[in-house]
Formats: C-alpha cells, structure tokens, sequence
C-alpha cells in the first residue's frame, strides 16, 4: 500500500507519480488481458468469410438409421397387408357358389354340413392371418438387410433399390437426408423369403 506524505509540495509529486504509476500499471494490466482474451477467442472463432464449414460425413450406420430402418418398417407393414387382402380374397366365396350355398342351407342335412365347412374355412384364413402377422418383424430384417446390402455411396449421395425402382438420397447432416429424384437403374425385383410357408 502506498504510504501518504504529508501535503507538501514535494510530498504532492510523490503521491502524483505514485498514484498515476499505479494507474498506468492497472491500465496496462487491462489491456494486457483483454489482448490476450481477443486473441484466444480469435483463434477459437472461424471468419465466415474465409473459411469453409466442414461437414461430418454420414455412414452407411447414419442412413441405414434415418432412411432404411424406417422403410424397411413401412414396405413390411404393405407386404403383410396385402398378403393379408389376397388371402381374404382368395378365400371368399364366389358369386354363383354363394347362392348355390344358401339354397343348401335349406336341406337340413347338407346345412350342418356346410356350416362346419365354412367355420373350419374361418378358422383356417384366421390361423393364416395370424401368421402372417408374426412374419411382419422377420420381413423388416430381410427387408432392411437387403436394402442395406444393395446401397452405394458416392459423394454425399446414397442410392439403393426398391420395388425395381432406384432411390438416391443426399445427406445434408449426419442425421438428415433428402431425397433425389431416382435414378436410371437397373434393379432387381424384390425376392423374399419371410412370406413364404416351409
């Protein structure tokens, strides 16, 4: 601490001298730190002008997490619900046969037989249907693995086939694409195994 001398005039110049040293000590302190803050912040921040912004580059894992995984989901959910409609279609009852099946009804004897025809019929298409939808899951993994095992990518740009038609996507981020309009092919039809009976 500086030590106060008695009002003089020699006493005043030496408090001056003291208290503006001190003064420009403080000052120089500031500016010291706030060239030094400046600098580092510099160095941290990118000019917008000069330089170019670096995207991280998407993986096969980002699209196949983003793109694939979810249309591998919706085209199951489609397959299994057509299945399901060509089942039901196929299992219906003609015209003709239905007529012809009421006035029989009529006949006591051949009634029961019918009526236990029909309700095992019902029982079967039941049955059917139910399986059908526990392949839902097992078609999404064939599914997502060959849309996977059919995907390319080249500068920003994944493309991979579906129901013969082929899709491109650009990434814009890690965890977002675009779709493009598809490309030319040549694709291969869809083959699976997952619907199939053994």
């Amino acid at each position: 601490m500086l030590e106060r001398v008695p009002y003089t005039s020699a006493g005043l110049t030496h408090y001056a001298l003291a208290y503006t040293a001190r003064r420009f000590s403080m000052k120089m302190f500031h500016a010291g730190a706030a060239v030094l803050l400046c600098g580092t912040l510099a160095s941290c921040a990118t000019n917008p002008l000069t330089s170019t912004t670096t995207m991280a580059h998407p993986s096969i894992g980002d699209f196949t997490d983003h793109v694939l995984e979810p249309l591998a989901l919706r085209v199951a959910d489609e397959k299994v619900i057509e299945a399901s409609a060509a089942l039901k279609l196929a299992r219906a009852p003609k015209g003709t046969v239905q007529t012809f099946a009421t006035l029989l009804y009529e006949v006591p004897w051949v009634g029961k037989l019918l009526s236990f025809r029909n309700a095992t019929q019902k029982a079967q298409l039941e049955e059917d249907l139910a399986w059908l939808e526990t392949r839902r899951i097992p078609l999404k993994r064939e599914l997502l693995d060959l849309f996977v095992s059919r995907t390319t990518y080249e500068e920003e740009t994944f493309t991979f086939c579906v129901d013969g038609v082929q899709r491109r996507y650009y990434a814009l981020d890690t965890n977002r694409f675009t779709r493009l309009s598809d490309g030319p092919g040549p694709c291969e039809a869809m083959q699976f195994s997952s619907l199939k009976k053994t």
